[in-house]
């Protein structure tokens, strides 16, 4: 069984996140992200079958970007 990673560690290894290690990203609530992937701010991918979300690196870059504007 792989150990668990903490919340302050995001891997450099895949340019995919989950929710909690894009939160740590870019130090927002896993709710926020969850309510700007809610109404379409924020893209997002659904892996197994709606069960799991994933988070490109840019998409999260271009979301902080397009928030720094508003």
């Amino acid at each position: 069984m792989e150990p668990r990673r903490s919340e302050s560690s995001v891997s450099d290894t895949t340019p995919w996140l989950c929710v909690r290690e894009a939160a740590t990203y870019i130090r927002m609530g896993r709710k926020t992200l969850y309510r700007a992937i809610g109404c379409g701010q924020l893209k997002a991918a659904r892996v197994g079958g709606r069960r799991e979300i994933r988070v490109r690196r840019e998409w999260l870059d271009q979301y902080l970007e397009q928030s720094a504007r508003n």
